[in-house]
Order: structure tokens, then C-alpha cells, then sequence
């Protein structure tokens, strides 16, 4: 088999060529897209970096594939090499256009080419990545601790409220880890709704927003929340988030862009760090939902040291089979 992993809970029938005009099914089709990009700007080669001995996005995918809330599972590519090691270690990929610039969009371009498969294919030759999804759950290629409650939580946040989009999110951990700039703070109201996502620490109390020196200001006393990535979108308003107003900077994983001035091959020496893409959502008035993980998730990898100290950590016994408990050192 190609790895997916089908509900139990469903019949076969729901699984027929004629499930697409039955008008009501018992609860949503949900897809799993993994993306996974070659050229991450901190950790080029990333999904394939070997974490236990094996690439990063095949525990990403291994893990996805065990939520039974998942009605089909892919990989989604712009590169050969990730292509083949998913292959090679029997997951499902497809290989989508290099020019999506943020994660939705990669999701946007599966769904758009699952909707073909099912509609174009023979009769008989239906298979579970194809048809109509009535929602996505994207989950970034360097989470390899995702459990399958993970993906039912998000699926969940956007099956049943109003918003469009819904992420998790965990507690910051340090100052370090508030502070970096390869995590996404989450700034929310009192009925978990994201109002802004930054690579700054946020929310920011008192007069320390204004002045550059506190820009980076670390408040002990606040609960920071930092974004998890696995989120989930409708399907239909994936249609609208590709139309909605973006920012230049608003790139998946960017390869640094040429300036505009001078020699065109000079690239810039400082980046400045990617814009989250939840922020398009969240500018353009729709929800975004957020919910907390579990206090022992293990953070994904965005940084080679970072996938050092969790392979260290997995030779020590520390991390237990790439399962959630980071056992007290």
C-alpha cells in the first residue's frame, strides 16, 4: 500500500467513486499535506536530515498517517530527492510547482490536482488521495513528534467553529526560546482567536513596545505562545487565501532574494526573517483558532543543532522512541 492510513470508523461505501454526490456524509473528508521544501533558509536539506536513522519527514508522515481522523496522507514536494526517499520508504508524494510561496498554497495546489484525480479517474480505480476534502491539515515536514490526537485537535478547531483557519500552539519554554527568531509567537484573546503572529516576543506589555532596545524585551511573567506547525484550513477558503493581500516577505522558506539595486547577483547579507503566513488570515478579518498542546511535546527541528540535540537525546534514552515524553533528565 502507499502508507495512508482510513478511518476505521467509515464504511467502504464511503469510500466509492459515488461518495462525491452523496449530499450528506457522515463527517468531513479530511487531508493530511506534509510540505516539505529542499531549500529551507536555515537547514537546507532538512526533510531528509536523519533523525534515529531516518529522514525527518518519514517520522512526520509515519505519525500523521496513524490519526484515523485522516482520510488520506501526502507529501507534498518541489524537490526529486525528498520525492524519492518518501517513495523509497513507501509514503505517498506529489510533486508541486517551486514558485508556492507559503505552506497553504502548497495545500491549495494538492487539493486543486486531488479534486482532478477523482473526477477525471475510470470507474474502479478511485483511490483515497483523490477527490473532494472538505478540509486540511498541513503539517510542517520538521514535526516529527505529531501524534494523531495533535491532528484531530486542529482538524477540530476548524470543523467546529467559525474559523477558517485553527493552529496549535505551545507554551514558550525560556527566553531563548521566546527570543529566537525561527519561532512564531502567537498573541490571542480570551476565547483563543490569534490577533497576530510574530517572530517577535508578543504580546509585549506596558511601555516596552516602543524603543528599539526593548524590541526583544523577554517578560518571565507572560505566557508566551508559540505557534506548533500543524495547522488545518477549509477547503473552500483555501480558494480565498490564495486572492488575499500577502507581503513580500510572505515566503514558505525563502531562498534570499536578489537586489533589486546594483549587481543582480549580490545577495543580501542580512534576511530579514519570514512574515508568518498566518497574519494574511488573520489582516484580512478572518478567525484564526488556536489551541495548546500538552505541556511534553517536543518541539520540531529548525535549526542542525537543534536535530543534534534530539538525536543525542534519542542515543540517551532521553527521547522515547520519537514519542512525546521527554523523560526528566
Amino acid at each position: 500500500g502507499m502508507g495512508c492510513v482510513l478511518s476505521s470508523e467509515r464504511s467502504a461505501d464511503d469510500f466509492g467513486a459515488d461518495s462525491r454526490t452523496m449530499l450528506a456524509r457522515p463527517k468531513p473528508r479530511v487531508l493530511g499535506v506534509i510540505p516539505a521544501r529542499y531549500n529551507s533558509r536555515r537547514f537546507a536539506g532538512k526533510p531528509l536530515a536523519l533523525l534515529g536513522g531516518k529522514p525527518l519527514v518519514m517520522h512526520v508522515y509515519r505519525n500523521a498517517c496513524k490519526a484515523k481522523c485522516l482520510d488520506a496522507c501526502v507529501v507534498a514536494t518541489d524537490d526529486d530527492r525528498i520525492a524519492k526517499a518518501v517513495r523509497d520508504n513507501g509514503g505517498e508524494v506529489m510533486m508541486t510547482d517551486a514558485a508556492c510561496e507559503t505552506s497553504l498554497e502548497r495545500c491549495l495546489e494538492v487539493v486543486r490536482r486531488l479534486r482532478r484525480r477523482g473526477s477525471g479517474g475510470k470507474k474502479g480505480t478511485w483511490t483515497a488521495a483523490a477527490g473532494e476534502f472538505d478540509v486540511v491539515v498541513c503539517i510542517d515536514a520538521d514535526e516529527p513528534f505529531v501524534q494523531p490526537h495533535h491532528i484531530e485537535t486542529v482538524a477540530d478547531l476548524v470543523v467546529n467553529s467559525d474559523a477558517v483557519v485553527g493552529t496549535l500552539v505551545r507554551r514558550g519554554l525560556d527566553e531563548e526560546d521566546v527570543t529566537r527568531a525561527d519561532t512564531v509567537k502567537v498573541v490571542t484573546d480570551n476565547r483563543d482567536y490569534a490577533l497576530l503572529f510574530s517572530r517577535e516576543p508578543v504580546p509585549r506589555r506596558g511601555s516596552s513596545a516602543n524603543g528599539g532596545v526593548a524590541r526583544s524585551a523577554y517578560d518571565p511573567d507572560v505566557a508566551y505562545k508559540v505557534r506548533v506547525g500543524i495547522q488545518a484550513c477549509g477547503t473552500d477558503f483555501l480558494e480565498t487565501y490564495a486572492s488575499l493581500p500577502g507581503c513580500d516577505g510572505d515566503k514558505e522558506n525563502a531562498s534570499p532574494r536578489r537586489l533589486k539595486s546594483g549587481d543582480a547577483s549580490t545577495i543580501p547579507s542580512y534576511e530579514p526573517p519570514d512574515e508568518p503566513e498566518q497574519n494574511r488570515v488573520v489582516f484580512a478579518d478572518y478567525k484564526v483558532k488556536v489551541d495548546v498542546v500538552e505541556s511534553t511535546f517536543v518541539p520540531g527541528v529548525k535549526t542542525p543543532e537543534d536535530l543534534r540535540h534530539l538525536n543525542a537525546g534519542l542515543a540517551a534514552g532521553l527521547v522515547n522512541d520519537l514519542q512525546l515524553t521527554f523523560l526528566a533528565a
